[in-house]
């Protein structure tokens, strides 16, 4: 199992994590990674998308589909989104229907 130095499952906590990832792949910025902007404006192309969500799958031990950054283009979003799924991994499809 991974550890952290956070609560994964805590998007406040998450999303600091999430902020160094992302600069991660944006060695030239000469700001902050502002977690409320979207992540295509920072330059983010298909092929980095790809890569930073195979970054956070490894990171994290659990599938994260890139198609998710593009669902949810904020940091802030992103960390709220997985977040979640951390804490209740069963998706919402395979959740029984209420009666």
């Amino acid at each position: 199992m991974t550890t952290f130095a956070f609560d994964p499952t805590d998007p406040a906590q998450f999303q600091g994590w999430l902020v160094d990832r992302v600069a991660e792949y944006l060695p030239d910025l000469s700001e902050p990674v502002d977690p409320h902007r979207d992540l295509g404006e920072y330059g983010l192309d298909s092929i980095a998308v790809v890569a930073f969500a195979a970054d956070v799958e490894e990171r994290l031990g659990t599938a994260v589909d890139p198609a998710a950054i593009w669902d949810y283009p904020t940091i802030a979003r992103l960390a709220e989104y997985l977040a979640a799924e951390l804490a209740d991994p069963v998706s919402a499809d395979e959740r029984p229907e209420a009666a």
